[in-house]
């Protein structure tokens, strides 16, 4: 298989997007597009790209902004640079556009975890007729609490400006998730019952990171925007959506959160969803120890 690393400007602001591909040797099937989630990196992804490319798929993942190497000094990790909220959609749409350039005549599946989740889900409601499938894992559920969180962030901002990282809004966005972990081991069990991928996040600079205000502006943005029942283009109401999730992933807000989340789109008029929880397992069900299960579900979904 073949690997690039390389740049892709935004059209927002001019930002470099750092971009990994990774591409099979011979016949190309389709094209999987990944959007990662908050406070880490695309090279996470590579083993499950690598799958992929392995059963004749491109892959495409780029570096959210404020994330990985997106971002001009590492000292801005967790700020997004730009008021623009729809920052994170429109830079995920030009890598659409960029592959679509490449393989032209190859369908495209959108997969999406966790922040990415949103990211995509937002994308769906502007940008469904470019895409073939779509996967939502460790899918955040509705927040009731977005407009209240908009408003601190508003008095904080005042206060304290755009780049302030807010212990405040860490509480109230991730904060209560390791409560969901009986005796855990560490701050961030509520990741992974694999404790050697939560070892590996907590040790790695590029994860974990804290978010400037900037940078919770734009994840509830795109939180809003993905259960804002207003302005679906609706253009490929058939596309073939599938949530994945493990089923103690406290980031999905329960079984009923995660089906909840399944039926907003359905009321939207998307005919397509199906979902599959994986019992007993946390957020990171790609890197849990079923990893290999959920890779092969992913590729039989996609070519089903």
């Amino acid at each position: 298989m073949k690997k690039e690393i390389f740049t892709i400007n935004s059209n927002i602001d001019n930002l470099p997007l750092s971009v990994a591909v990774i591409a099979p040797e011979g016949d190309v099937k389709g094209v999987v597009q990944l959007a990662h989630g908050m406070a880490e990196h695309k090279a996470r992804y590579f083993p499950f790209m690598e799958f992929l490319a392995e059963n004749g798929y491109v892959t495409i993942l780029h570096d959210h902004r404020g994330h990985g190497d997106s971002v001009k000094s590492k000292e801005d990790w967790g700020h997004y640079y730009t008021t623009d909220i729809s920052a994170m959609v429109e830079d995920t749409h030009i890598m659409t556009e960029y592959i679509k350039g490449q393989y032209p005549d190859k369908p495209v599946y959108l997969f999406g975890h966790s922040m990415g989740s949103l990211v995509v889900r937002a994308y769906l409601r502007k940008y469904d007729a470019e895409i073939d499938k779509l996967i939502v894992c460790g899918a955040p559920g509705k927040n009731p609490a977005v407009g209240a969180a908009n408003a601190i962030i508003a008095i904080l901002k005042a206060f304290k400006g755009d780049r302030h990282v807010s212990n405040l809004m860490f509480n109230l966005s991730l904060g209560g998730f390791n409560k969901s972990v009986e005796n855990p081991r560490t701050p961030c069990d509520w990741l992974s019952v694999n404790t050697e991928n939560v070892d590996k996040y907590l040790a790695d600079p590029m994860c974990g990171f804290g978010f400037t205000l900037n940078g919770y502006k734009h994840l509830m943005g795109v939180m809003g925007e993905c259960f804002d029942e207003k302005g679906w283009g609706m253009a490929n109401k058939d596309i073939p959506i599938f949530f994945i999730a493990g089923s103690n992933d406290p980031c999905i807000g329960g079984k009923d959160g995660w089906l909840d989340s399944q039926i907003f789109l359905r009321k939207m008029g998307y005919t397509n969803v199906d979902g599959k929880l994986y019992e007993g397992y946390r957020h990171e069900i790609l890197q849990e120890e079923i990893a290999e299960e959920v890779y092969k579900d992913v590729l039989d979904f996609i070519e089903k």
